[in-house]
């Protein structure tokens, strides 16, 4: 792969991971981008001092501001690029190429609606490009429109068919379509394409783990750790593997090393808490557990274990909050009615107690205050009689 494609490869982690996130089964995580598949071009030797001053002296030409937006997009200043596009667009509403740049650098910063907004306009204006199909089907993919980003897709195909994200992308469709036989299709095809395109080799992991199909699941583990040994991902997968083998320990060192090389990945630090668990180590199981609802909330089996971790280490002010949450959202869930029941009635009894044996120390305290009085009555009642003497 060029280095359009490596550069390509590196911008596309942050839309898998939100894509992730669509299926419970798979670590996932929560900030999304997508992939620029076009190159800015622009004069170099057309410096930003130098568009400026044609800005300056032909503040009408909305060819100077998109000039200048591309020279923005070039130096990482979406915001800039931004404002100088949308003059462009101000001077010429009419150019599909200022929406279709528009479009890159909305969906670059995060705002896929407004994105898919200037990229279904630039079409409208017969702005023809392979990568607005892309651009199209990428955003449509986001949206949860499948139907559409296949549209999409299927026509960039035809015109460049050596694009692996293309096929990539395709698969992401067809897997949420749950057809999952073509999805595996177009993954294998982007893997063909590009060997190194990790996030194949992740969303294949998935499906066959899914499908029960571990020995399939296996062969790409082992071809994706060898393009990269450090991806989280692959490492989560193999102590799944590991973990259906019930080779626990092995599954256990697994999730270490993926939580080693993604802090954020909280289905690792999930299992790696259970696993701790488990093994009667409730510190460590507190201390994972605890990281795994901090980036996600919605995982009742984290709550109970960290529940049961807390009352087993004595904590059950912080266990009650955990029993009560899954109760709350499933009141049929055995272990959260007993463990609100169970840690009620000890806190109860611990305040109880702790009553009882306050007034147990007032009273005491009373006791020792006229047994001194007493006693001190008693004492000048001698010394009065010694003096009558």
């Amino acid at each position: 792969m060029d280095s359009r494609g490596s550069m390509l490869q590196q911008k596309l982690l942050y839309l898998i991971c939100g894509l992730l996130l669509l299926s419970c089964s798979s670590p996932e995580q929560s900030q999304d981008r997508m992939i620029d598949l076009r190159q800015v071009k622009y004069d170099p030797a057309f410096t930003l001092k130098e568009i400026s001053a044609a800005i300056k002296r032909d503040p009408q030409n909305a060819a100077h501001y998109f000039k200048r937006a591309q020279f923005y997009v070039e130096a990482n200043n979406d915001a800039a690029a931004l404002k100088d596009v949308n003059q462009a667009i101000a001077q010429d509403e009419e150019k599909g190429e200022y929406y279709f740049r528009k479009a890159q650098i909305l969906r670059k910063t995060g705002n896929y609606p407004a994105a898919l907004t200037a990229a279904t306009r630039a079409e409208d204006l017969n702005y023809r490009s392979t990568d607005l199909d892309v651009l199209l089907g990428e955003l449509y993919l986001f949206s949860k429109k499948y139907g559409m980003a296949l549209q999409y897709l299927n026509d960039a195909a035809e015109e460049i068919p050596q694009n692996e994200y293309i096929y990539f992308y395709r698969g992401l469709a067809y897997a949420q379509t749950r057809d999952t036989t073509e999805a595996i299709r177009n993954f294998k095809s982007a893997i063909r394409r590009s060997p190194d395109l990790i996030e194949a080799y992740n969303q294949l992991l998935k499906i066959y783990f899914a499908r029960k199909e571990d020995v399939f699941a296996l062969n790409y583990l082992r071809a994706g750790q060898k393009q990269d040994s450090t991806n989280a991902y692959l490492w989560y997968y193999q102590g799944e593997y590991y973990t259906n083998l019930k080779k626990l320990d092995s599954a256990y060192i697994s999730y270490r090393n993926a939580v080693k090389y993604d802090s954020l990945l909280y289905l690792a630090h999930q299992r790696v808490g259970v696993l701790a668990f488990n093994k009667n180590k409730y510190p460590e199981a507190i201390t994972e557990l605890e990281k795994s609802l901090k980036h996600s909330d919605n995982l009742p089996q984290s709550h109970i274990i960290l529940g049961e971790s807390y009352e087993k280490t004595g904590q059950l002010e912080k266990a009650l909050p955990h029993y009560q949450w899954v109760y709350k959202r499933d009141v049929q869930n055995i272990k959260a009615m007993w463990g609100v029941r169970r840690t009620m009635y000890q806190l109860y009894k611990i305040r109880r107690d702790s009553l009882r044996f306050e007034e147990k120390q007032k009273r005491d305290s009373l006791l020792a205050i006229f047994r001194e009085r007493r006693q001190s009555k008693e004492e000048n009642k001698k010394l009065r009689s010694k003096k009558n003497d």
